[in-house]
């Protein structure tokens, strides 16, 4: 009887027991599903289990990590300090984890560590291994509402951070005045600052009321950054007299300390931002984070020159620096003239080889080419023509050995002195060292540097100059962009795809005079009696159209109606395909790339700004023997194979390709070149350096939106003018021009390709 009376006591224990624990589980998790588990809350905001479907999660809302306010999350849960949301925290019930009772309860008016580091820091409650009741601690299972700390506890905090001093208390106080921010600094620079000093006990700059010597290194860079391309009065230097005040002492160190900031930004390139300047601008200068300059500017034990090497270290921009404090300083003394170069040819008839004339005794002493006898000094002999010829070489002239006037103009101008306008010089000195600070510290081992103003393309490796040759560029009006990219890929006989661009602006009004008039351009050319005509274009052109993948009659379409855009037009690979036989293509958003040209002869004009953007070289099957020899090893050889079968070559370490617009460089003798300023952005960057930014959208394509095809660097003749002409061409200007230069069918037929063709 015992024995059952004892049963049925351990019976009724054990059922009190399972409704005790079933009451515990659904006040522990009362939304977890009914076949699994309930983990125990999560300290960590965020850490509790999503709810299934769209239930709402039973922990609070993620706290998203503090940071100094300068980034804002429209969509993000405002942040809250753990002293404002603890105390609101309701009490559960004993056997009841809590989302929030792990959190920490910062209460002290010091500076919280909880409101600035992200509390995923705090680890999270284990998982309840079963549906029993977890074990009950302070920290896990019951809301602490936060108590206000003692004073005692407040005043050992306090005592544990050392006091700043008061040039530093001033100099934060500083940094909070909006008067400093804006255009005179950047938001960056002062957010930077000011958590430096946030966390700083002792001036950087300011010691005994008085500037370090830290401090003067960094003050006197900072006043010769005219010689460095800069401006000085950007960079204004707080006078500091003796017994100044700490107020006065932090202005003057929280100051020096945004100038310093600011001239590490400048010497970087940060001055100017140049996509916002153009679209195609398309460069991002290398500045350096203004919190590790700060950190870098603090330990440095030189600080000024630490500055200073934050300039490029480039030769090109070192040797134009050099130019400018030359340009600056005081005059040099004249140089002595070469009497030869004060030899005056006057105007005359043309004098040949082999003639005799009275000038070319002058054109002795002028080339320094004395007669073998004094009876021949008259004589245009062979080693004066040899002397004329070298003469006409080396300046860009036409070598024929014949004395004219342009020889003449040539031979006397050089003899006059030169009249320079320092300021313009100065300006584009400074506009040019503004874009090398564009380029990235390193350019690379093995790079291609691709000159617009120049025409000029080249290839070096390391400080080797592998190959230089002639390049034609954009035109004006479709200039080509200032970017960096890698090259990827060397494309042997390549087709090409007409942009739709070129078939808007181009190939479209040629399609519909073709099909709509009897009497047009190539029913002329080709003899033809009207009708169609789509074909005739296309055939004359080497094109072949498609739509959808189907090649189609051209003569089909209704071009006057047809969005000449949905069909693809291809030129096969072959010589006259206007890529050549090669193209370098590294992927960018301009769509421009470097290739081969079957029109050589353009290479021999000086001004060659003729294109649609791309590049073309001129010693194409060199520049792809240089770049698959450093890249794989190919042979001369191995190359020509491939010149002439075709393949496109995936090269295994990208190269580096810089188009720069560079208007001056000092070349091989030290002599400053300039160039012409073709596309007019040595005012703009120079008119932006001066605060006065003027925005330039160029058209990167043909923009088929804006009627008809720009001619004005296109003459009839399809030949392309050295200079910029009038937007567009009068009728009896393209009379003139036809009655001068008579044109047969066949350099017409060339003449339209090269309209057409210019990429």
């Amino acid at each position: 009887m015992k024995n059952f009376s004892a049963l049925c006591v351990l019976g009724v224990s054990a059922l009190a027991l399972s409704v005790f624990n079933t009451g515990a589980v659904r006040a522990t998790d009362a939304n977890a599903p009914a076949d699994t588990a309930a983990p125990a809350a999560s300290a960590v905001p965020g850490g509790a289990p999503e709810a299934p479907g769209d239930a709402p999660a039973a922990a609070s809302s993620p706290t998203a990590p503090q940071t100094t306010g300068a980034i804002h999350t429209d969509d993000a849960t405002p942040p809250s300090s753990a002293t404002a949301a603890a105390p609101d925290a309701p009490t559960a019930p004993a056997n009841e984890p809590s989302a929030t009772a792990a959190e920490p309860t910062a209460t002290h008016d010091g500076p919280s560590t909880a409101a600035a580091t992200p509390t995923e820091s705090t680890p999270a409650a284990p998982p309840a291994a079963s549906t029993s009741t977890p074990a009950a601690t302070p920290d896990s299972t019951t809301a602490q509402p936060s108590q206000p700390a003692s004073p005692a506890a407040e005043a050992a905090a306090a005592a544990s951070v050392p006091a700043a001093s008061p040039v530093v208390e001033a100099a934060r106080k500083r940094l909070t005045d909006q008067s400093i921010a804006g255009r005179k600094n950047l938001a960056s620079d002062v957010a930077a600052a000011s958590a430096f000093y946030a966390t700083r006990t002792d001036a950087l700059w300011i010691a005994n009321d008085a500037y370090t010597d830290k401090a003067k290194s960094v003050i006197s860079e900072l006043k010769k950054a005219g010689d460095w391309g800069l401006e000085a009065s950007d960079f204004p230097v707080a006078e500091l007299a003796s017994g100044a005040t700490p107020e006065a002492a932090g202005n003057a160190e929280a100051e020096l300390t945004l100038a310093a900031l600011k001239y590490a930004r400048y010497a970087r390139g940060g001055r100017l931002d140049p996509l916002a300047l153009s679209n195609i601008f398309d460069m991002k200068p290398p500045v350096k984070d203004a919190n590790e300059v700060m950190k870098e500017l603090a330990e440095a034990s030189e600080p000024g020159k630490y500055l200073v090497h934050l300039n490029p270290k480039h030769d090109g921009f070192e040797k134009l620096r050099q130019e400018l404090i030359k340009a600056r300083g005081p005059e040099e003394p004249e140089a002595t003239v070469d009497p030869a170069l004060l030899v005056n040819i006057p105007s005359g008839k043309l004098i040949r080889p082999g003639m005799r004339n009275d000038q070319v005794s002058l054109l002795r002493q002028r080339l320094k080419t004395p007669s073998e006898n004094a009876e021949d000094d008259d004589l245009y002999d062979e080693k004066l023509v040899g002397a004329v010829e070298d003469y006409q070489r080396e300046h860009g002239l036409r070598v024929d050995g014949i004395v004219g006037g342009q020889l003449r103009t040539a031979l006397n101008n050089e003899g006059k002195p030169e009249k320079a306008d320092p300021a313009r010089n100065v300006d584009r000195l400074i506009a040019n060292m503004e874009r090398w600070r564009w380029l990235p510290e390193n350019l690379g081992d093995f790079y291609v540097l691709n000159n617009t103003p120049q025409f000029v393309s080249e290839i070096w490796k390391g400080k080797e100059l592998k190959l230089r040759q002639k390049m034609i560029v954009g035109m004006p009006s479709w200039p080509t962009p200032i970017m960096m990219a890698d090259m990827k890929y060397v494309m042997f006989r390549p087709s090409w795809g007409m942009p739709d661009g070129i078939k808007q602006k181009e190939l479209l009004p040629r399609l519909r005079r073709a099909s709509n008039s009897g009497n047009n351009f190539f029913d002329q050319l080709f003899g033809g009696g009207g009708g169609g005509g789509g074909a005739r274009v296309l055939e004359a052109y080497k094109l072949q159209v498609s739509y959808n993948g189907q090649k189609i009659n051209p003569d089909s379409i209704n071009w006057s109606t047809a969005d000449i855009r949905r069909f693809s037009f291809v030129q096969p690979p072959g010589p006259e395909n206007p890529l050549g036989l090669v193209k370098f293509r590294f992927p960018n958003r301009h769509d421009v790339y470097m290739h081969d040209t079957p029109e050589r002869s353009l290479f021999g004009r000086s001004a060659r700004a003729l294109s649609h953007g791309c590049m073309r070289v001129e010693e194409p099957r060199r520049t792809a023997e240089i770049l698959l020899q450093e890249d794989k090893g190919y042979s001369e050889q191995k190359v020509g194979e491939l010149w002439n079968s075709g393949a496109d070559v995936t090269l295994d370490r990208p190269v580096p390709v810089y188009l720069a617009y560079f208007t001056a460089r000092v070349d091989d003798s030290g002599r400053l070149a300039t160039y012409g300023d073709i596309y007019g952005f040595d005012s703009r960057v120079m008119s932006a350096l001066r605060g006065r930014p003027v925005r330039y959208n160029a058209p990167e394509a043909i923009d088929p939106s804006s009627g008809d095809v720009d001619s004005s660097y296109v003459s009839d003749a399809g030949g392309y003018s050295d200079s910029v002409a009038p937007a567009r061409k009068t009728n009896n200007k393209k009379t003139a021009r036809s009655k001068r230069e008579p044109k047969s069918a066949g350099t017409t037929l060339q003449d339209a390709l090269s309209n057409i063709f210019l990429n």
